[in-house]
């Protein structure tokens, strides 16, 4: 094989044109690595539909490190996660937190997708939406049917009106042994 040493000095390889550089097996270690460019760039595993062929960026070693993914881009794409065949698993081993300037959008496309917002806290609030930075501030829920089921007590305060408004049916309230019908 060909061994490079410069002990203590640099080695630079400096040219206008392209380096190109092709092997099996490839490891590069460093105390710092630096790979920048000016135009754009990639770094990809061509898996040919093979199994197991992961790209792994990873931090490891505890200690107070960090994952820094960061883009200086305007565009609506300026960070873009694509799972385009699989699925996308986000997973902390404390908070998530998650904050934008402007709006945040969960959708799913599909007939049958679902989203769950799913909490296992025992006591206390367990699920919070705070949505009142001004007594004009709405949540606005849309639905085809509205399906609400409370293990404990069930609390609606209301600092001013409350309507309950049904178009085509009779409003019911029942207590477990009472029913009261508002036709």
């Amino acid at each position: 094989g060909v061994n490079i040493a410069g002990n203590a000095a640099e080695i630079d390889i400096t040219t206008s044109g392209a380096v190109d550089i092709n092997s099996g097996a490839f490891t590069l270690d460093g105390s710092t690595v630096s790979i920048d460019g000016t135009d754009a760039t990639n770094l990809t595993v061509t898996t040919g539909g093979s199994d197991a062929k992961d790209l792994t960026l990873a931090v490891t070693g505890g200690g107070d490190s960090s994952l820094l993914l960061s883009s200086d881009g305007t565009g609506s794409d300026a960070v873009s996660i694509s799972a385009t065949a699989g699925s996308l698993d986000l997973n902390a081993g404390d908070n998530v937190t998650i904050d934008a300037a402007d709006d945040i959008t969960l959708t799913t496309t599909s007939g049958d997708g679902l989203i769950s917002l799913v909490s296992a806290h025992t006591a206390g609030v367990a699920f919070h939406i705070d949505a009142d930075a001004n007594a004009g501030s709405i949540v606005d829920i849309d639905a085809g049917i509205l399906d609400i089921d409370v293990t404990g007590a069930a609390t609606i305060d209301s600092g001013s009106t409350m309507t309950l408004t049904t178009s085509s049916a009779a409003l019911t309230l029942t207590d477990g042994t009472a029913t009261l019908a508002i036709n």
